[in-house]
């Protein structure tokens, strides 16, 4: 008995200490995961581990994820969701199949979903034997009603009673207009466990300014950077390149992400123009810009004639295997790299191409990653 108290009262002060007030009917997402709740029950035959396509409240299509809450690596920033978007009605149990449910939700009085428990339904004898609970997720809103948490919760100890402890969660910060300013696959109070996030930075009018991933180390990894209308500009990543020179060690350069294209980025410092290296002695290389009007991309590979290209460097590889350009050379294929993104490119042999990609001096890279950096121009 004194062992539940204490338990209880720890839960109690995680869910006091969290930060901003939970919109009340749902709780804390740190709140007891199995205890019972007074909350309006829905089982479903729906079981969350499967992935498949369900009703939507307005009679569309709704793919179901692992995830409740998750991040599109490209287009629409936002966090997406797809739970809220089912018609759960047409997925209720009644009766005794209510009691072998998969699934169980439970919504506040205004319809949002507080909990989400997954159960394990075995079979005995070709009947359902009673379920037990496996896991699941609790979902925390803000003082406004918007969704400020997701704590997947799984069993971790299989005795009774079982214990469920937080695998995964899910933070969503807003400032005090309720726009989201960041999503962070982790604790909301992250500072000393770094973790997989993505901040929005806004003007003063809320648009947005930037849009930056970061790692689970904490390292940004990605800006998409906004015009004045809030409109996608350039994006600028920090990646590891899929070409790395003979001994130049493969470190990722921060750099302007060039057009979409299948040729391998070579991204480099100004200083790599002095001597490219290809450890291969005696071959013929060039350094070229495709014409404008040419595509880069197209299956016919019309950008590899020799006549849809002006030569800015040329030469034949030295003994080590290296080509060395002249200064005026390397001036002239530099400013064409900024000139004309996607469309410079080193052929260190006749049959093999990678595009050059200029790397971002690493101050503007920081001043552009820097989530406390709220300058229109931070990327330059």
């Amino acid at each position: 008995m004194r062992c539940n108290m204490r338990r209880q009262l720890i839960l109690a002060l995680a869910a006091a200490l969290h930060g901003a007030p939970a919109w009340a009917a749902c709780g804390s997402a740190d709140a007891d995961f199995a205890a019972p709740t007074a909350l309006a029950e829905s089982p479903v035959s729906v079981d969350l581990s499967d992935e498949r396509v369900l009703l939507g409240r307005n009679g569309e299509r709704v793919a179901t994820r692992r995830a409740p809450v998750w991040t599109a690596e490209r287009g629409d920033p936002l966090p997406q969701t797809w739970m809220d978007k089912v018609d759960w009605s047409a997925y209720r149990l009644d009766g005794d199949d209510a009691g072998v449910a998969p699934t169980r939700l439970y919504f506040d009085a205004d319809g949002r979903l507080c909990r989400a428990l997954r159960y394990d339904v075995p079979r005995r004898g070709g009947r359902a034997a009673a379920p037990f609970l496996t896991g699941g997720f609790a979902f925390e809103y803000d003082a406004k009603g918007s969704l400020a948490r997701v704590v997947e919760y799984d069993q971790t100890a299989y005795r009774k009673p079982a214990i469920y402890s937080a695998v995964r969660q899910t933070c969503l910060k807003r400032d005090a207009q309720g726009a989201l300013t960041a999503l962070i696959e982790g604790p909301c109070d992250n500072a000393r466990v770094p973790a997989a996030s993505r901040y929005f930075l806004r003007d003063a009018a809320g648009r947005l300014l930037r849009v930056i991933d970061t790692n689970v180390e904490g390292r940004a990894v990605a800006v998409q950077a906004y015009d004045g209308q809030g409109r996608p500009r350039q994006r600028y990543l920090n990646l590891y390149s899929r070409y790395a020179a003979p001994g130049d060690g493969n470190i990722p350069y921060p750099y302007a992400e060039p057009p979409p294209n299948d040729d391998s980025l070579y991204v480099l410092e100004r200083e790599r123009l002095s001597g490219l290296v290809t450890e291969v002695p005696g071959n013929k290389w060039r350094i070229v810009r495709i014409a404008d009007e040419v595509p880069v991309d197209d299956a016919d590979m019309p950008s590899w004639n020799p006549q849809a290209q002006t030569i800015l460097a040329e030469g034949v590889t030295d003994p080590e295997g290296r080509a060395p350009l002249e200064p005026a050379a390397q001036e002239k294929v530099w400013q064409a790299m900024h000139d004309k993104p996607g469309r410079i490119f080193w052929y260190p042999d006749p049959m093999t191409r990678m595009l050059l990609v200029p790397a971002m001096p690493q101050a503007r890279w920081q001043a552009c990653s820097d989530p406390a950096n709220l300058a229109a121009d931070a990327c330059g």
